[in-house]
């Protein structure tokens, strides 16, 4: 595991929740120089704790706004079956997260779709078409309460000491 200090973390914070912020703006935040913070965010980066900078698009805005959790089964558990489905799915557009599973179910996938007409044509024209999948359950959300990706790396002030 890499050990981070508290300016690692206090940049990894700041970076999730602005990655557009300038290394002027981060180095005043944690009392450094520009240079210095320049080289942490780069060996962040070199280490992929920093995997990647992206816009967050409002899927509303683009006229997606149905989100669907397809819990996938397969016909039986066989390395080849898994690998036939990872691949097929990693190249469906519609496929936002994709989680192989414990349980009940082999995968978990999370869909962003215009309506249930598209909810319909991505069941029976792309992933019915694969003859592995044994069952699929799906579950549809009626109002998102909280969509994040980040990842709190360090702790509030009044909880430091708890």
């Amino acid at each position: 595991m890499i050990s981070f200090d508290q300016i690692d973390l206090i940049l990894l914070d700041e970076l999730q929740r602005d990655s557009k912020q300038s290394v002027k703006e981060l180095a005043k935040k944690v009392n450094l120089s520009i240079t210095p913070v320049h080289e942490r965010i780069k060996k962040l980066e070199a280490l992929n704790v920093i995997q990647n900078y992206v816009a967050v698009v409002n899927p509303d805005a683009l006229g997606k706004t149905l989100v669907a959790y397809c819990q996938v089964k397969l016909v039986r558990h066989q390395e080849t079956l898994f690998e036939e489905f990872e691949q097929y799915v990693r190249n469906l557009d519609e496929v936002q997260e994709a989680y192989y599973m414990a349980g009940p179910y082999d995968f978990l996938l999370k869909l962003i779709l215009k309506d249930m007409k598209d909810y319909q044509n991505f069941v029976v024209h792309k992933i019915s078409k694969l003859d592995i999948i044994s069952n699929i359950q799906s579950a549809f959300t009626i109002q998102s309460i909280k969509n994040t990706s980040m990842i709190k790396c360090i702790l509030d002030e009044e909880n430091k000491e708890n």
